[in-house]
């Protein structure tokens, strides 16, 4: 996946500094699988094509509160996608929940 570093750029006429791309700053990521994040609502797509994932009626995936951990093993949901429309704060900490819930989760099948 080919990325770009974004910086803040002046505030426009509402006082928004808006992210604006750093030139030549493109890196790349191997990754194994992407999620796409964005829009308004949960892809109806998911749970039509993960067996085994639990979600709700309105198509949210349905996670355990502490741990982030889904009813597919090895498989972790945080934020919107779990709680609907909510606080980029909530978001934030259903992140660290579930890092700390991965982080056990690798450690465990290490052993």
């Amino acid at each position: 996946m080919t990325c770009i570093r974004m910086e803040l750029g002046e505030p426009d006429a509402s006082g928004r500094r808006r992210p604006i791309p750093v030139e030549g700053s493109e890196f790349n990521l191997t990754v194994d699988t992407v999620i796409v994040s964005i829009g308004t609502g949960p892809n109806p797509i998911i749970a039509h094509t993960t067996p085994g994932l639990d979600t709700t009626k309105r198509g949210n995936i349905v996670a355990d509160e502490e741990s982030c951990a889904t009813s597919k093993p090895g498989v972790f949901a945080g934020g919107d996608i779990v709680t609907g429309a909510a606080t980029v704060i909530l978001a934030m900490g259903a992140g660290r929940k579930a890092a700390e819930a991965i982080d056990a989760y690798l450690q465990n099948k290490k052993k």
